[in-house]
């Protein structure tokens, strides 16, 4: 530190850096000490001297630089912000009004190697930040195509969500629809057994409806048989009275009305016979056509009337 101070007083001072201008000085200096002592100085001392200056100046800055090297270590500070860099930008644009000229070449030498760290920390500093400019960069912008992705990702999730609901809307449509399916299958699976037990009864009326035919027919066969013994019987008896009459009376021919017999009676009884005969079979033809409890019993009806002429007792 003592040795810096040193070297900036040295700089400081207007004299320092100039041999001629230190040498004017140590002549008049010495001019006022042989003006002052009689002029009894020793030439020869005079010229030792003004040889000797010359040295012990390039031994000064020779130091001087020595010193500089061992101070100039770099470090790294903080980036400045842009208000400090302009601020310090004025400042530097500002003339220093106390600062006096340096002379010596030197010394400027001194200032512009000194100068190089500066601008190239500062050139660092620049390419760092530059640096790292652009890796924010990059961040913002791999930022930006996630903040796109994320985007995109929530509007597929809600389209799949919607997709879901209607799906699941549906879902429930088609559950409706089949329980609806499945109560109408039970509902046919019953009336399907009604209509079984409706055909078995069907069934069992048509054959129980046969065996009544059977039946009938077999009972309508013995009236038949039975109408026509009675007929015969009926035709028989016609002919033997006939037979009588002729034998009793005489034969000629004349004409005689029917009603002045006296077997008017028998008549009407064989046309209500013949009227109940013809009724009988109109209602067994009926009642085989039908097959109804109704057609049944209008020809038993029927035959007991037939019956009624047959057999009177």
């Amino acid at each position: 530190m003592f040795e810096s101070q040193n070297a900036m007083d040295l700089q400081e001072n207007s004299g320092f850096g100039d041999p001629r201008s230190w040498l004017t000085s140590e002549a008049a200096d010495a001019g006022g000490v042989n003006s002052g002592a009689g002029r009894n100085l020793d030439r020869v001392l005079f010229n030792d001297l003004v040889e000797i200056v010359p040295l012990v100046q390039s031994l000064i800055d020779r130091k001087a630089s020595s010193t500089y090297t061992r101070r100039g270590s770099m470090a790294y500070t903080k980036t400045p912000s842009r208000e400090a860099l302009s601020r310090k930008g004025r400042n530097a644009a500002q003339p220093m009004p106390n600062k006096k000229k340096r002379d010596h070449g030197n010394n400027e030498d001194s200032d512009m190697i000194g100068s190089y760290p500066s601008r190239g920390i500062e050139a660092e500093k620049e390419d760092e930040l530059l640096r790292l400019r652009g890796q924010l960069d990059e961040l913002e912008r791999k930022l930006s195509d996630k903040d796109e992705l994320l985007k995109s990702a929530e509007i597929t999730q809600s389209n799949l969500q919607a997709q879901l609901e209607e799906l699941q809307h549906e879902c429930a449509e088609k559950e409706s629809l089949i329980r609806s399916i499945q109560l109408q299958l039970s509902d046919t699976k019953i009336k399907l057994a009604d209509k079984q037990a409706a055909l078995e009864k069907t069934q069992w009326e048509a054959m129980t409806s046969g065996k009544t035919v059977e039946k009938l027919q077999q009972e309508l066969s013995s009236m038949q048989a039975d109408v026509s013994s009675v007929m015969s019987l009926f035709e028989g008896l016609n002919g033997s009275s006939m037979t009588a009459h002729s034998e009793d009376y005489d034969l000629t021919p004349f004409s005689i009305d029917e009603s002045s017999f006296p077997d008017d009676l028998d008549m009407s009884e064989m046309h209500r016979m013949e009227e109940a005969r013809l009724a009988y079979i109109a209602a067994v033809a009926m009642a085989k056509e039908r097959q109804d409890e109704e057609s049944i019993a209008a020809a038993a009806k029927a035959r007991l009337h037939l019956q009624s002429f047959a057999f009177p007792n």
